[in-house]
């Protein structure tokens, strides 16, 4: 069970940290194209919080407590954070940032999902879901970036 939990736990740091880069990225970008990605962000911002809520439940259902401390977000997290770039025009390091962080996600939700498929079921049915939705954002980020060459 402690396994479990602490996967849970580095998870839920992990989209939270999505969650605060994407929100905070949102609002610092400027320029003439700046509008299209900030409305994308501010998307991806909502569902990654809706992921890390989805995480702290199954944190509690099993026993455990979600991270209390924001303090202790980045030293738990897998994927890290990024923040965004010194330079608020710079929209194709964003999108590059976004990627990568989708990039980790998806490797750690397939990592995880194989690992709990035979001895906890529901916990893989959520990283399963948790995968399916970061496969699609990225989808969708790669076809942006292929925009803005």
């Amino acid at each position: 069970m402690d396994d479990v939990i602490a996967d849970l736990t580095k998870a839920y740091a992990d989209e939270w940290l999505a969650h605060y880069q994407y929100w905070l990225t949102a609002r610092w970008i400027r320029s003439l194209d700046a509008d299209a990605l900030r409305d994308m962000l501010i998307e991806q911002s909502n569902d990654e919080l809706g992921h890390a809520e989805k995480i702290a439940n199954r944190i509690i259902q099993l026993g455990g407590t979600p991270t209390m401390d924001p303090g202790k977000l980045l030293e738990t997290s897998g994927c890290g954070y990024k923040q965004p770039p010194s330079d608020p025009t710079n929209l194709k390091q964003v999108i590059q940032d976004v990627l990568d962080a989708e990039a980790c996600a998806i490797e750690t939700y397939s990592k995880l999902a194989e690992k709990y498929r035979t001895t906890d079921l529901v916990t893989h049915e959520m990283f399963e879901d948790l995968l399916e939705d970061e496969v699609e954002d990225e989808e969708e980020w790669e076809k942006l970036a292929g925009i803005w060459k």
